[in-house]
């Protein structure tokens, strides 16, 4: 079974993220029995990542010794088959405790997955950030999907639970989520029966 980690790109502890992050989770069951793969949700800001201070280049660094809580998000990463990565946008860029993280990655992502997900508290959808985010996932040689995820007006749709507030908006949003959701997974689950063969 291919496992999927949806990963909340802030750090942000009151952000609107959270409201569309809590949604995904609300989701978990009836996504996993559907498609029949194991979802995990990384919240960025569990981490405590500080400014990525390493003398040595991760990708270089064969010897690397990590304090408990930066490897325990390379190792969850590692576990992960394929991801869903969520970032909002901030000045037309994404944020910078997601670059931060994604810094400390080596090899832990190579040849898996990516399905970007911008959301926002406008009707834009974080566009730019992803737009922004992706050079960084490439370089990291993640496969990303070639159209990004947008959600917008996240607090006039969802409260900080993940509740539909919105009636008239929980179809469209239902149905962009399992459209997601059916992408990564196929894409994952097909990798992952077939890799990259890298030697």
């Amino acid at each position: 079974m291919a496992k999927i980690a949806v990963i909340l790109g802030s750090v942000r502890q009151h952000g609107v993220g959270i409201n569309l992050f809590n949604y995904l989770k609300n989701q978990k069951s009836d996504i996993e029995t559907s498609l029949n793969v194991e979802l995990t949700f990384l919240n960025l800001g569990q981490y405590n990542l500080p400014v990525f201070d390493e003398d040595v280049p991760p990708m270089a660094n064969q010897n690397r010794q990590l304090p408990a809580n930066q490897q325990q998000w390379l190792d969850d990463i590692q576990d992960a088959d394929g991801y869903i990565l969520m970032s909002p946008e901030y000045n037309h860029s994404l944020p910078g405790g997601l670059k931060n993280a994604l810094d400390y990655l080596a090899f832990q992502a190579q040849g898996k997955p990516v399905k970007t997900l911008g959301y926002s508290d406008n009707s834009r959808g974080g566009q730019f950030g992803v737009a922004a985010l992706i050079p960084v996932l490439q370089r990291l040689e993640m496969i990303v999907l070639p159209k990004p995820a947008l959600i917008g007006n996240i607090p006039a749709i969802l409260d900080a639970k993940g509740t539909i507030i919105d009636d008239q908006a929980s179809t469209k949003l239902h149905s962009g989520v399992v459209k997601m959701f059916k992408e990564i997974s196929f894409y994952t689950t097909l990798l992952t029966a077939n890799p990259f063969p890298r030697n």
